[in-house]
């Protein structure tokens, strides 16, 4: 029982930052600035993934580079292919790609990931 309440609780948690990254996206769509950025490059994460790193300039002509949160065996994008970042005004430092297969990978792993947890808790609890 107490590894099927764990599991709700992480599913939970799961779907919980996806839905504060969704709420993020939006307030970045409606308020944020955007400009567009060169992919530089990809980070090579532990397991093997690669992430995609993304450089471009704020709104005082700082030169900036991010790190996508996202990482796969395959990068979404192609090295020197630009994408739109978004930032919001004073806080260049919490920018997001925004690019659609790069938002809709990230918010179905954590709604997959979130519900299968909970799935998986509820299930376990029925069978006590």
């Amino acid at each position: 029982m107490v590894l099927a309440v764990i599991l709700v609780l992480v599913g939970l948690f799961v779907a919980s930052r996806g839905v504060r990254e969704w709420t993020h996206l939006r307030r970045l769509r409606s308020e944020g600035r955007h400009t567009v950025g060169t992919v530089t490059g990809h980070e090579t994460k532990p397991g093997g993934s690669r992430a995609v790193i993304v450089a471009y300039t704020d709104e005082l002509g700082t030169p900036r580079q991010l790190t996508s949160n996202l990482s796969s065996g395959v990068p979404t994008f192609a090295v020197g292919e630009p994408v739109t970042v978004r930032y919001l005004a004073g806080d260049p430092a919490g920018a997001f790609i925004d690019e659609r297969r790069e938002n809709a990978r990230s918010l179905l792993l954590h709604v997959v990931l979130g519900l299968g947890f909970s799935a998986a808790g509820v299930a376990l609890a029925v069978q006590d």
